[in-house]
């Protein structure tokens, strides 16, 4: 019966196509794809590698999910088409990587994370009106002028706020080292830090700068040491964050090491080793631990990948699905449209509420603090810092 049923529905579709021919109607036209390219700009290689290629495993996830949802730009079916750059954490090559996107019809690019990267690279987006998403810590990202620039996290100032209240009132620290990295990102946040742990009370016994290449700590090191130092803040990179800690331990400084870097994870205790335990970080997102659909992300990033999430993924994903309902929103690939749309969206992310401010910047600021107990990241607490218009 089914291939009786078969045969003859093919004469009732060929009259109904003569039909449409002798009447001049146009055919109707089947749903195309809209295959829109969107851009990675991250470090893929250098001491960033490990941060830049977990944001990049979720930006993947993301775009296969999006491409997977049946979204529709005036009827046709949402495609992403990622191109992927590695800057390198190199401020020269980052230019080159966001010149490439401005030449090939790029709707948006995601995963800019280094602090000087984004403030260089920015005005070249800008130029070619395309939004683009930084994890840059530096308040500068935002106050360019560029309304093309947009960041998922909280940055520094805000950041180093929270850290130095940690440590003042929680940890009851009053005598503090710094050591920082020479980058945009590590002098930033120690002037930050510097300013808000003194306005709490607390001294600053020392600060040094060092290389950003760097794992070469000791002579730093035995100085903090016989300056009595209470804690040591380090504005610097999550690699130079582990030798640092295990340095601090094989030279058996007591003091609490407060990171910059949002650590977070499992590499920073197999790397730090017992000079992980007491370790103080931060991480973008608010709940996320308490959320079920965080967990589902870090179940499916560690079936997908084999590994766990790393501090920025999350944050990453976030940044393509608000791309793509951007997008969506506008209804158009235009940047310039795209870019309109994100000022006026709001979506609920894996790391909160995400809506932006004229700047950029997000309007609710979620992250959490985050301390090495018996060998395990648990979170000390979480905190909402409203930006306001």
């Amino acid at each position: 019966m089914e291939k009786q049923g078969k045969r003859s529905m093919a004469p009732l579709a060929m009259a109904a196509l003569l039909g449409w021919q002798l009447l001049g109607w146009p055919f109707p036209a089947a749903a195309a794809d809209k295959n829109v390219s969107i851009g990675f700009a991250g470090p893929l290689s250098g001491l960033s590698s490990v941060s830049g290629t977990s944001m990049l495993n979720a930006v993947k996830m993301a775009v296969d999910e999006v491409n997977g949802a049946d979204l529709r730009i005036n009827g046709d079916r949402l495609v992403l088409k990622l191109q992927v750059q590695d800057d390198k954490s190199n401020p020269r090559i980052a230019e080159i990587a966001a010149r490439y996107f401005a030449r090939n019809d790029t709707a948006g690019v995601v995963g800019i994370f280094n602090s000087a990267v984004a403030v260089s690279s920015s005005a070249i987006y800008q130029k070619a009106g395309i939004p683009h998403f930084a994890i840059s810590g530096t308040r500068r990202f935002t106050q360019q002028g560029h309304d093309s620039a947009f960041r998922l996290a909280a940055y520094d100032e805000q950041r180093a706020a929270v850290l130095a209240s940690y440590v003042a009132q929680e940890l009851h620290k009053t005598r503090v080292a710094i050591v920082h990295d020479d980058s945009v990102f590590g002098r930033d946040y120690k002037e930050k830090f510097e300013s808000a742990f003194t306005k709490l009370g607390g001294k600053i016994v020392s600060v040094n700068s060092v290389s950003a290449t760097t794992y070469d700590f000791n002579d730093i090191l035995k100085a903090i040491r016989v300056g009595k130092a209470d804690a040591v803040f380090f504005g610097g990179l999550g690699s130079q964050s582990a030798m640092l800690a295990q340095n601090m331990y094989r030279l058996g400084i007591e003091a609490q090491l407060v990171t910059a870097a949002s650590l977070v994870g499992p590499l920073y205790l197999q790397t730090a080793g017992p000079g992980a335990e007491g370790t103080v970080s931060i991480m973008p997102g608010a709940h996320q631990r308490k959320s079920k659909q965080f967990e589902a992300f870090e179940k499916n990033y560690q079936q997908r990948y084999n590994a766990a999430p790393g501090a920025y993924s999350a944050v990453a994903y976030d940044q393509v699905q608000v791309l793509a309902a951007a997008i969506v929103r506008a209804g158009s690939a235009n940047p310039r449209k795209v870019t309109a749309a994100l000022h006026a969206i709001k979506y609920n992310g894996l790391t909160g509420p995400i809506s932006f401010d004229a700047h950029g910047d997000l309007r609710d600021v979620g992250f959490s603090t985050y301390q090495v107990r018996n060998s395990v990241w648990t979170m000390y607490k979480q905190y909402h810092v409203g930006m306001g218009n």
